[in-house]
């Protein structure tokens, strides 16, 4: 068979020192074919071990060009360094010479006699992971692969440090001979101790090679302990009565108003930690709290407490209240989760100011006045969250923590129970274990009701949120029909507030829930069926993936007179501007980000923003001209009242359109009622000459307006506000205003934490 390439070398054998300058060889190569063809070289030492990295020689030209039919290619190759790394001696070089083209090679074979150099060695080490994870009281072993590159034996002493010695198992010291060009692999066994004596960090560490005939070499990496462990947290006594002292034999006392519990925290983990509290549950909104200190930083293995003092106000009568509060430890390391147990549950019964003993005596007497006493008022027996005016203003309705709805007759200066068709021919009826008048009893339940909303726009049907997270429907001329709904995921997911698409349909309607959830149910028509499932934007979620707020809550919701606007506000003093036909035309709101947040801050409106502030009322001014079409009045716990113009508002540069947009939106007039007074109602006269507010000081305040909604602070009795009278003597929860466009001259419904529903005329 013809061979087509022919090749020979320039000599058989060469001589290489290191650190030397390079010996060549050059190679000849004949085209014996028919064709044009080029050539390539390779070449192969005895023993080499293949690493593609390491280069020992270089050829010039690397890839020869196509050369015709005899034609002779000519192949310089320059030796740098030896094939085998550390090697003393001769080594049989192979150059392959091969074409593409023709698809044949030859062989060709070389002697390379490598001499003995006289410089130090060369020392690698490798780290073949360089970071490391390890829980205390676990081992890991920190490995290294240790190269002696030179061509002399080498002693070599190892030194591991960075790390606390204790930590590793053996020594950390380490003593081992190498030949030359070889390697070898160990490892450095490492323990951190207790979890007490090893904290969670990241910790360098160095591991450094020397020999007497080398370099010194070292390597680098990172050990990190991984957190472990809990915060136990439990207080030694969690049940407190109030006034202190025995229950029966004591005498009236109305001056101890607060008691202290000791909430104890122990770290057993091995992370640092600064510890807040917070402080919620039901009753939570009943108290005032103190904490000494507002945080602790508890290191490893100590304890530490805060001391909790909780305000109430005790009542002067009655057999006294459970008040349910959850502390709720906040980690500001939150790698462990949260404490063991995430919350302890405190109970604080609230005797009444006159002993148990005193009222019966009281009452004894009672009972001899009891024919010349006035005529009983039904009234309910749980704070009134909720009241509203029906449109004709002859009627009103109010619900009840305590599982109730009132109807109630406006007539002049009076306000007395509406009787009911359906009323029951009972003086008494239990509901929720308590006993109730039946007269004005509207409806009942086995649940709270927060919020009582009118269906427009006949109002003949009354919307209400419960506790438990059901809405119902009742008929005011058919009270026991009550068709109702609930989304199944909404289950004990409190309804703070209602409102529909405006105030001449009840097409749509919006609720806002505990959760942080919007919840929006609709049907075709006013007299249609409502659809079973309702749409859901999930507010909390959005706030927490932006702002890391993970406690929001919906307590206020209001549409703009012309439809266009949808508002959500709630805890940390801030509120959603959702545009309604936007919000109705997407089928699901789950990727849903057409809407914009404004925040109420020091800086715009005054006042701290926390997971305890929240806007508590909002209310949108009657249809003005075209400068003030869409006025929002704001209140909130920090005693703050605000007017906006909800079309001006711009998009704030730093805003990005992923959740929602932040907006600054102008507003018109601000004012901090004094003293210091949380408002949780408001509402605007049909005339917008006036605003009303309801708060925590028991009064219903009213605030002039000029034209263009700024405070007219010279009728108003700034920064008191002009009160109206009846006067509560506790916190008013809710109103409605009914105003006559014409003369302004109105009156106010008011439902209070005291049980009562009370009527204010405003001349």
């Amino acid at each position: 068979m013809k061979n087509n390439i022919s090749a020979k070398l320039s000599t058989k054998s060469l001589t290489f020192k290191p650190n030397k300058p390079p010996v060549s060889f050059e190679v000849s190569v004949n085209n014996d074919s028919d064709r044009f063809a080029n050539f390539q070289l390779e070449i192969e030492a005895a023993g080499e071990k293949g690493d593609s990295d390491y280069r020992w020689y270089r050829l010039e030209p690397e890839i020869a060009a196509a050369q015709p039919h005899g034609s002779t290619t000519h192949f310089q190759v320059f030796i740098f360094d030896t094939p085998i790394p550390g090697f003393v001696g001769t080594i049989n070089l192979i150059i392959k010479v091969f074409s593409p083209q023709l698809g044949e090679e030859r062989r060709l074979s070389l002697r390379l006699q490598i001499e003995r150099d006289q410089k130090p060695n060369l020392l690698s080490i490798e780290l073949p992971v360089r970071d490391y994870q390890v829980y205390p009281g676990n081992t890991v072993d920190i490995k290294i692969k240790l190269r002696n590159m030179g061509q002399q034996p080498a002693n070599i002493t190892l030194n591991f440090a960075g790390i606390d010695p204790s930590w590793l198992v053996g020594s950390q010291q380490r003593r081992l001979s190498i030949n030359a060009g070889s390697y070898k692999e160990l490892a450095f066994p490492c323990q951190p101790p207790s979890v007490a004596q090893a904290p969670s960090d990241i910790y360098p560490f160095k591991i450094e090679a020397t020999s007497h005939n080398s370099f010194p070499a070292s390597g680098e990496g990172n050990l990190e302990v991984l957190p472990v462990g809990f915060i136990k947290f439990n207080t030694p006594q969690n049940r407190k009565t109030l006034p202190k002292g025995k229950t029966w034999l004591r005498l009236p006392d109305w001056k101890s108003k607060t008691v202290n519990y000791e909430l104890l925290f122990k770290n057993a983990s091995n992370l640092s930690q600064e510890i807040s509290l917070q402080v919620q549950g039901r009753d939570s909104r009943k108290c005032i709290f103190k904490k000494q200190p507002e945080t602790i930083n508890l290191e490893l293995a100590k304890t530490a407490k805060i001391d909790l003092g909780v305000t109430t106000k005790p009542p002067w009568l009655g057999i006294g209240k459970t008040l349910l509060l959850e502390a709720r430890p906040e980690l500001y390391d939150q790698r462990l989760g949260s404490t063991d147990p995430a919350t302890q549950t405190l109970e604080l019964k609230v005797l009444p100011i006159i002993p148990l003993w005193l009222q019966l005596l009281l009452a004894l007497l009672a009972l001899l006045l009891a024919l010349l006493w006035p005529k009983e008022i039904p009234h309910h027996l749980s704070a009134v969250n909720s009241v509203q005016i029906y449109g004709s203003g002859e009627l009103a309705v109010s619900g009840s923590d305590d599982c109730t709805l009132r109807l109630w007759k406006i007539d002049n200066r009076k306000l007395e129970p509406k009787t009911i068709a359906l009323e029951s021919a009972k003086k008494y009826e239990e509901i929720c274990n308590k006993r109730h008048r039946t007269k004005g009893l509207f409806a009942k339940d086995k649940s709270g009701v927060n919020v009582v909303r009118l269906v427009p726009p006949n109002e003949k049907i009354v919307a209400v949120g419960l506790d438990n997270g059901t809405i119902k429907f009742i008929n005011s001329l058919a009270p026991k029909n009550r068709p109702k709904f609930q989304d199944l995921d909404a289950v004990d997911d409190k309804v703070f507030d209602l409102t529909f698409t405006s105030t001449s349909d009840s097409i749509h309607l919006f609720a806002g829930y505990g959760s942080g959830k919007l919840r929006i149910w609709s049907r075709e028509k006013a007299n249609g069926s409502w659809q079973k499932k309702p749409k859901v934007l999930d507010l909390r979620s959005r706030l927490e993936k932006k702002l890391g707020l993970s406690s929001f809550e919906i307590y206020a919701l209001d549409v703009s007179r012309d439809g266009k606007y949808l508002i959500v506000a709630g805890r940390f003093r801030l509120f959603f501007k959702l545009p309604v036909d936007k919000l109705l035309s997407n089928n699901s709101l789950e990727d849903f980000t057409d809407f914009s947040l404004q925040k109420l801050t020091n800086k715009n409106i005054g006042g701290a923003s926390g997971q305890k502030t929240r806007i508590t009322g909002l209310d949108f001014a009657a249809s003005g001209n075209s400068r003030y079409k869409n006025i929002l009045a704001t209140s909130d716990t920090e005693g703050y009242i605000a007017i906006w113009n909800l079309d001006e508002c711009k998009l704030l540069d730093n805003s990005e359109q992923k959740y929602y947009q932040d907006v600054d939106c102008k507003y018109l007039e601000k004012w901090e009622v004094k003293p210091f007074t949380p408002i949780n109602s408001l509402k605007f006269s049909e005339d917008r000459k006036y605003l009303v507010s309801g708060g925590d000081n028991g009064r219903v305040l009213v605030w002039y307006l000029k034209s263009n909604f700024e405070l007219d602070r010279s009728k108003s009795d700034f920064p008191k506000g002009k009160t109206i009278k009846p006067i509560s003597k506790e916190q008013i929860n809710s109103i409605d205003l009914k105003s006559h466009e014409d003369t302004g001259k109105g009156f106010v419904i008011s439902g209070s934490q005291d049980h009562q529903v009370r009527l204010h005329k405003i001349d």
